[in-house]
């Protein structure tokens, strides 16, 4: 009889067990909202270098409500060490993980994992130049990754003479930014931005900008805007620079004052005005300047007042401004909302240095 209990409360409680752990995840899977058809804006948070804690968030625009932690609370893994740059393509979201060399392939609806694309040496951005390949810059090869997205996998190799980072595609040619010589030799080039030519994969051209060229957007003049952070050693060289995609010629170039640090460049729907942050290194403001302008704004549109402004993106169907704070580099962050005329709408907290902003 004694057996007979034991054996019967040993069923009840595979039972019990078994639904419990059925209906946990089915909470943790209904928890996150789907995203597929919900205007919003997916953030990636870095996290600590070699932490492993990034992760990404979502903000639901309609319920000013924002999900944390989604890739860890759907596939119950870390994003892992230090979340890069996502890219969406077709229905799947892709996330780049730089120091663990990696990028993460999702459901860009339910963030359930697809695939994990291995094999680069430190990636930084990811592009899709057709359908079927993709580029991955990499700040320590000199070169660009092309990643077939029909199985995932790396298929070559384009050797650049240079470490990339950010890529803006127009017609068959990708605008590559040479940003930085450090994880390099001296031979590498950080004051250049590369035209590939993406349907034979090879470099066709090398423009000369400043120094340390980073963050690009096109205009609707097809013109390519450069942010450029410039050295800490001086001559620092920071500027903007404007080029003509047709002609692969600086047109413009702004230079800022010694000391600035330009970043976190982006642009409205219309391509009419360019949005950067500028300032001395962790005290920077939100500029706006049009693209026909013949000289740099004097004053901020928006001021940081003692908040950590670490990275910008424009809203292209509204023209909302949102900036992330990343506070003091150790805490969670916050997602600043500003509508487009500079005044503050809402804040809500992220994770652990937000960065990277994609709109859904």
């Amino acid at each position: 009889m004694k057996n007979k209990l034991l054996l019967l409360f040993f069923a009840i409680s595979i039972v019990l067990l078994s639904c419990k752990k059925k209906d946990a995840i089915e909470d943790v899977n209904n928890d996150v909202p789907p995203t597929e058809t919900v205007k919003g804006v997916f953030i990636l948070n870095e996290g600590t270098f070699t932490y492993a804690n990034s992760s990404l968030s979502f903000y639901n625009i309609e319920k000013d409500e924002v999900a944390n932690n989604m890739f860890f609370r759907v596939n119950d893994a870390p994003i892992g060490d230090v979340g890069q740059s996502l890219t969406k393509i077709g229905k799947s979201l892709y996330i780049v993980v730089n120091n663990s060399k990696y990028i993460y392939k999702v459901n860009a609806n339910s963030i359930k994992y697809q695939a994990k694309i291995e094999g680069f040496t430190s990636p930084r951005y990811m592009l899709p130049v057709s359908n079927k390949k993709a580029y991955v810059s990499d700040l320590e090869s000199t070169g660009i990754w092309v990643v077939n997205l029909s199985n995932s996998t790396i298929s070559k190799f384009i050797e650049t003479g240079n470490t990339t980072e950010a890529m803006v595609k127009v017609g068959d040619e990708v605008f590559v930014s040479n940003w930085s010589n450090y994880y390099t030799s001296g031979a590498t080039s950080n004051r250049t931005v590369q035209v590939v030519d993406c349907v034979n994969d090879v470099v066709v051209d090398e423009i000369a900008v400043a120094k340390e060229p980073s963050a690009m957007v096109v205009d609707k003049n097809n013109h390519i805007w450069v942010s450029c952070s410039g050295d800490y050693m001086p001559p620092c060289e920071p500027a903007i620079i404007c080029i003509d995609a047709a002609t692969h010629q600086v047109i413009n170039r702004f230079d800022l004052a010694e000391g600035s640090y330009p970043s976190g460049l982006a642009i409205d729907g219309e391509g009419e005005n360019i949005f950067f942050m500028n300032g001395g290194y962790g005290t920077l403001n939100v500029y706006k300047m049009s693209v026909d302008a013949t000289e740099l704004p004097d004053t901020p549109f928006i001021t940081s007042n003692s908040r950590v402004f670490y990275n910008l993106k424009v809203d292209p169907n509204n023209g909302d401004i949102y900036i992330t704070d990343a506070k003091n580099y150790v805490q969670n962050g916050d997602l600043l909302r500003y509508s487009s005329e500079g005044t503050l709408i809402c804040t809500h907290e992220l994770g652990i240095i937000p960065s990277y902003m994609l709109f859904n």
